[in-house]
């Protein structure tokens, strides 16, 4: 049974501390992932191609001779740092669940790709024209080579190449308690940047100095929110709607009253629904900061995306999940930004399994929702053989 081949292979990754977020970002294991990665599919004979020009390293994984395939599956490697006095990168089964950094977010479904690559190649042809994108820095935001946009530019650059849908496989059931997740075929984007206020450094009671980066960063978060306000979808009934965040401040030396700082930076994040114009919102909030003596660092805009509700690759989706699962499948929306937001022309869907606490203490994956899952992934090869 597939899971009993899965587990272990997810096992293997979790054991790569492949963070790219926080304290302990450490490239080389990021590199390491990968590479772990494309030697297992080159070991089954999978024709791989790797993108190995920046820091973060990427691969492409195909059958023999159709590694231009026009469903493409996608996913990552990279993980968040560790909780302080946590072991993540130990993983453990208890019950129906395997603990580990990475376990949900999103290394699971990554060996469950790997396997079904694997096995599928083992059959002989023909083969599904289906094939595998795999990154090392979903995590950071992929602004650096090599993220998904950055692969696709180069195939399209190269081969005029493109992916007729992309499915991100991120976790779509989130509870972890049940078997199928959702297709989701909207996905937010991610837009995301600094605010750099830089000023002149003295004793605060002098009187020349006037209107202090302090201030101008306070201003600068009030300007946004109401921007925010006007261009975004902030509340709605049914919770899909934008989101801003100001996730992190500095300003000034703590405990340090008598001194005026000349340095401070506030940090943006937008998760805008595709409805909403989030290019808008930040050209206009580029146009205050350059009245306001302001840097943006670090900018990122990327909008949400809807998948094309006639794509024929996503009818397929679908009927092989009602195939697999008895049932209509359910569609849905994922709040979170994935990489599904750089699938051309929008033809990008999450479609994952089941875990819960990614990034958090108690990351785990539910293994019962394995086997469902490939079992859909084979009967989404066999429609996509069929449709040639």
């Amino acid at each position: 049974m597939p899971p009993s081949e899965i587990l272990p292979l997810a096992q293997q990754l979790i054991r790569i501390p492949s963070v790219t977020v926080g304290e302990e970002t450490r490239l080389e294991e990021v590199r390491r992932a990968v590479y772990f990665a494309a030697d297992y599919l080159r070991s089954h004979r999978l024709e791989v191609r790797l993108f190995d020009q920046g820091d973060y390293p990427a691969l492409l994984a195909g059958f023999p001779g159709q590694l231009l395939a026009p469903v493409m599956l996608n996913g990552h490697l990279d993980v968040v740092a560790a909780e302080p006095g946590i072991d993540h990168f130990q993983p453990r089964i208890e019950g129906d669940y395997l603990w580990g950094r990475g376990a949900a977010d999103m290394k699971t479904v990554v060996a469950t790709y790997l396997v079904w690559m694997k096995n599928t190649r083992q059959t002989g042809p023909p083969y599904p024209s289906i094939n595998l994108l795999l990154i090392g820095n979903e995590e950071t935001g992929e602004e650096q080579p090599t993220g998904t946009s950055h692969a696709l530019a180069a195939l399209e650059r190269e081969h005029g190449y493109a992916p007729q849908l992309l499915i991100a496989g991120e976790r779509t059931e989130e509870t972890g308690s049940q078997l199928w997740g959702q297709v989701c075929v909207e996905n937010r984007g991610v837009a995301r940047f600094q605010v750099i206020a830089r000023g002149q450094r003295g004793h605060s009671g002098s009187a020349s100095l006037q209107n202090d980066l302090t201030q101008r960063i306070i201003r600068a978060r009030q300007k946004l929110s109401q921007l925010a306000a006007r261009h975004l979808t902030l509340e709605s009934a049914d919770g899909w709607h934008s989101q801003i965040r100001f996730p992190f401040a500095h300003i000034g030396t703590p405990g340090v009253y008598n001194i005026v700082p000349d340095y401070g930076v506030l940090g943006v994040e937008i998760r805008p629904i595709p409805a909403d114009d989030v290019t808008a919102l930040v050209q206009e909030f580029q146009d205050f900061c350059r009245a306001e003596q302001l840097e943006i660092d670090d900018l990122l805009v990327e909008p949400g995306v809807v998948c094309d509700p006639g794509n024929p690759y996503l009818r397929l989706l679908l009927d092989a999940v009602r195939q697999a699962s008895g049932r209509p499948p359910e569609l849905g929306r994922k709040l979170h930004g994935t990489s599904a937001r750089f699938a051309p022309g929008g033809n990008g869907v999450v479609w994952g399994q089941s875990g819960l606490g990614p990034h958090a203490r108690d990351e785990r994956h539910y293994i019962p929702s394995i086997e469902p899952y490939y079992r859909a992934l084979d009967a989404l090869g066999a429609m996509v053989k069929s449709k040639e």
